[in-house]
Formats: C-alpha cells, sequence, structure tokens
C-alpha cells in the first residue's frame, strides 16, 4: 500500500534567487519535513541564459512529476511552459504579486516591457496546475477572475532565537537610538516615478509632524529611491532623526527588528496593494513588533484593528498626518503597546513554515492525485 509520503509528485522547485534569497528561504521553509527524495532545490545562479540551461540539464537528469515555479519570473516561467506544452509536465505557479498591475501602477518597468509582462503572466496562470498565492485578497480576485484551484500559503516568519536584551541594547547605542519611541520599516527602497514615492515616503513625512524629541527611525533596506527619501528627510529637516541602516543580512534582521517600538507596513489601496501580504509582515510579527499598517488586504485579516489605519488609493496624501497622530497617541497610552505581544503567537498559528509546510504537503498530494488521474 502506497504511503502518504511516496504520493508526493516527485516535485522540483524553481527557485528566482540564490540559495539565500528570500524566494530560497521559502522554498526550503515550504519543503521543510519533506522526503528529500521527493523534491529538487533549483536556485538561479548565474544570467538567466546560464540558469536555463543548467535547469533542463538537471530536470532531464531527474525527472520531475511536476514543477513548483516560485514567481512569475524568468527564465522559469518560459521553461515551464515550454515543458507543459512539449512535454505535458504539470507545474505549480507561486506568485504574491498582480505582476502586470505592479507594473502598471508603479511605473519601474520600461512601457515596452508591460505588454510582455502581462502576455507572459496570463500564459503562466492559464497553463499552471494550480496557483498558490500568499494573500487572502489574491485568492479571492484570481477565484473571481475564474481561476481554478487557487491555495493560499501565507508568506513565511523564519524561527529564530530571541536576541539577547544586551545585544538589542548594543545595537541601540551603535544607531544612537535614545528617543522614547523609536518607529521604523523594513523593505526595498524603489522610487516609482508614475506615483512620485518611494517606500518609506509615509514615514518620513509623519515624522516631520512629529516633536523632535519624541520619535527616531530606522529604515532598513535599500534601493535607487533612497537617495530621493534621504533628499526628502533633509528637505524637512528630519534627516539627522532618521538611520539609513541599509540591506543587512538576513539573519540579523530578528535583532533589528527588536530595536522597533513601531513597525510600518504600508500597502497602496489598489489591486497591486490589495493582493500583497508581503514577506515583512510576518517578520514584524514573530518579532513582536506593534505594527502600524494601511487597512489593505491581509493586513486587515491579521492584524488587530488598532494596527490598521485608513489608506485611500495609490497615493494618499493625507495618510502621513493619520500616522503621525496614530504615534502620537501610542506615546500618550503607551499601555497600547502591550498588544504587541500577542503578535508572536498570532505569526505562529498562521505564518511559522511548520504550518506552512503542511499547507505545502496538502497542495502537493492534492495535484499529485489530480495528476495520476488525468493520467488514468
Amino acid at each position: 500500500m502506497e504511503t502518504t509520503d511516496s504520493m508526493i509528485p516527485r516535485t522540483a522547485l524553481l527557485v528566482h534567487g540564490g540559495p539565500q534569497s528570500v524566494e530560497a528561504i521559502r522554498a526550503r521553509g515550504l519543503t521543510h519535513g519533506l522526503p528529500p527524495e521527493r523534491l529538487l532545490l533549483l536556485y538561479r545562479e548565474g544570467t538567466r541564459q546560464e540558469t536555463l540551461a543548467r535547469w533542463e540539464k538537471e530536470l532531464s537528469n531527474w525527472k520531475p512529476d511536476l514543477l513548483y515555479l516560485l514567481n512569475t519570473a524568468m527564465p522559469g516561467c518560459a521553461l515551464a511552459l515550454k515543458l507543459r506544452w512539449t512535454k505535458g509536465l504539470p507545474y505549480l505557479l507561486d506568485t504574491g504579486d498582480v505582476v502586470y498591475e505592479m507594473a502598471q501602477s508603479a511605473g519601474t518597468t520600461p512601457w515596452w516591457k508591460i505588454p510582455a509582462l502581462g502576455l507572459i503572466e496570463e500564459l503562466t496562470q492559464a497553463s499552471a496546475a494550480g496557483i498558490i498565492v500568499r494573500g487572502s485578497k489574491h485568492r479571492e480576485h484570481l477565484l473571481h477572475c475564474g481561476y481554478q484551484h487557487v491555495h493560499l500559503i501565507r508568506d513565511g516568519a523564519s524561527p529564530a532565537p530571541s536576541p539577547a536584551p544586551d545585544e538589542v541594547a548594543q545595537l541601540k547605542k551603535e544607531l544612537g537610538l535614545t528617543a522614547p519611541l523609536v518607529v521604523g520599516l523594513m523593505g526595498s527602497l524603489t522610487f516609482s516615478p508614475t506615483l512620485k514615492i518611494c517606500y518609506g515616503w509615509d514615514l518620513v513625512e509623519a515624522l516631520a509632524q512629529l516633536p523632535e524629541d519624541l520619535v527616531q527611525c530606522v529604515i532598513i533596506g535599500d534601493g535607487n529611491g533612497r537617495p530621493w527619501l534621504e533628499e526628502k528627510a533633509k528637505a524637512l529637516g528630519v534627516w539627522s532623526r532618521i538611520r539609513f541602516c541599509g540591506r543587512i543580512p538576513y539573519e540579523k534582521v530578528p535583532l533589528y527588528l527588536r530595536v522597533l517600538d513601531v513597525a510600518l507596513s504600508t500597502q497602496t489601496n489598489n489591486l497591486a496593494g490589495q493582493v500583497r501580504t508581503t514577506g515583512k509582515l510576518p517578520e514584524y510579527m514573530a518579532a513582536s513588533c506593534y505594527i502600524l499598517a494601511s487597512r489593505v488586504g491581509d493586513a486587515e485579516v491579521l492584524l488587530p484593528t488598532g494596527m490598521t489605519l485608513a489608506y485611500e488609493g495609490a497615493v494618499d496624501a493625507h495618510y502621513p498626518a493619520r500616522l503621525a497622530q496614530r504615534i502620537k497617541e501610542l506615546r500618550q497610552h503607551p499601555e497600547q503597546l502591550k498588544e504587541r505581544e500577542t503578535l508572536p503567537a498570532m505569526a505562529q498559528r498562521h505564518c511559522a513554515y511548520e504550518v506552512l509546510a503542511k499547507e505545502f504537503k496538502q497542495v502537493l498530494l492534492e495535484t499529485g492525485k489530480r495528476i495520476r488521474a488525468k493520467r488514468g
């Protein structure tokens, strides 16, 4: 009689990132505890052409029953479609974004590439044996569009030991954090030429509306928008109150998050923002940060009511004022910050990889059953 493990299809995961990328962390997290002989993890290393050639060779040798494509990107999409159409090899697509909508909204992609992105996204979703999304709103959107076999497996939070108090104190000292309240964020600082904003713009504008001795800020991340954000901070007279930390190694994320009293997660209130959970939200929750998030997408599902704020449209010019007012309230009523103590348990229930790996296994088993039924 077949065991449950033997019924898991031989699955090759195409990871659009190197072994230390966030995609790789997700791939290893989802496959944790599954029989290694049923799995093959392939990472993107070198150019797209080099990666494509290596992946094709390894897949030819290993002969999987199923591909698992992490993100709607190249060269994985082209390879998955090719093998689906020529060899009948089914694949699952794991995506956290509506790629075409994001490209149109942000304006970070050359205009002539946008139709191609839309076509690739449509073909990849339409030919998939199933689609895995990371937010409930994304699942609702795809089901409304007529797609079947849409599964929710959220972004995960990697288990990590809590940093020692003296480590946190030392980092605060190194960063010169002496204000009563430290507010920060983590993310890619990418400037949107269409929206004329960069991630973190709302924090910089809110800081300008807060007393100088009340708040200091920490911004973790880098990107082409960092110079723009720094210039904005200087123009508003708050640059000296912000610590730009740049990119940090993933293993140091829990330590840096522990210096924050309040962490921000802001998504635009359009389709591109509504479908996203974003990987930072589970990390904030696991690190016991009090979170202030725009009331968009799964932040509204996962967080207590007091941690979300109304946000209108793609760029809400009034949001920084609402954000500043909420930060003042937290300073005036510090007992509200204690609600953050409930978040690690919530992260464990919804976003721990031991939970997500069980969900992933179930998706593989269901997909394998459908594959066998089709083959007779």
